[in-house]
């Protein structure tokens, strides 16, 4: 092996045995505490920050070690919210009206009257209908003054004579089928007379027999 060229002159370092391991300069061995103690540290403080973030949030309102399981119910009332009475604590379904805004007037509602039925007009009788007017009083011109009666509302064909047979008991109007009806019940109420009968085998369509006390 050479000898370097050097001013300085050889120390124990500058002679190197060829059969020894290499070894750093001026590096002594190190003790198993030195080797392990960083890991030891690092697991100190570690526990210790570990330790801190728990009692921190143990300590902080918003920490989920002291929620309530059941959720807190704020102390101060919300702000009512649209359609919601503050009062009566549920949903009205309907804005409240302004006070200040004029509301319409309700018109009260007009009962509906029943509708009246309309009778039907009553018919009109034929005053061109033959009459007879038979005399059954013990008195004279008693059929004349009723035919004259008859004449006035507008009767064109009366005929004034005296009844022969059984006197009735009271003054009639007799009608020989249902197409003269209506015109014997008409000359019944220009005569006053109440009983108004049919009679299939009278001569004429109507028939005037006046009896009793009629024009006394």
């Amino acid at each position: 092996m050479s000898k370097p060229t050097t001013k300085y002159p050889e120390d124990e370092f500058d002679r190197v045995d060829p059969d020894a391991a290499p070894a750093g300069a001026h590096r002594a061995p190190r003790s198993r505490w030195s080797r392990t103690a960083p890991y030891l540290i690092v697991v100190a403080v570690s526990a210790a920050l570990a330790v801190g973030l728990v009692y921190y949030y143990s300590q902080s309102p918003t920490s989920r070690l002291n929620a309530d399981p059941t959720p807190s119910v704020s102390a101060e009332p919300s702000a009512p919210t649209e359609g919601t009475d503050p009062d009566a604590g549920e949903v009205t379904g309907v804005e409240t009206p302004d006070a200040t805004e004029p509301t319409e007037p309700v018109e009260p509602e007009v009962p509906v009257e029943p509708e009246t039925p309309v009778e039907p007009p009553a018919p009109v009788a034929d005053t061109a209908t033959p009459v007879r007017v038979l005399n059954a009083t013990s008195r004279q011109g008693v059929a004349a003054g009723a035919a004259e009666t008859l004449a006035e509302a507008g009767w064109t064909d009366v005929v004034a004579d005296n009844f022969t047979g059984t006197r009735p008991s009271g003054s009639l109007v007799y009608y020989k089928d249902a197409d003269s009806e209506d015109e014997a019940r008409e000359v019944a109420q220009l005569l006053g007379i109440t009983e108004v009968l049919e009679a299939p085998n009278l001569v004429g369509p109507v028939s005037v027999v006046l009896a009793g006390s009629f024009g006394s």
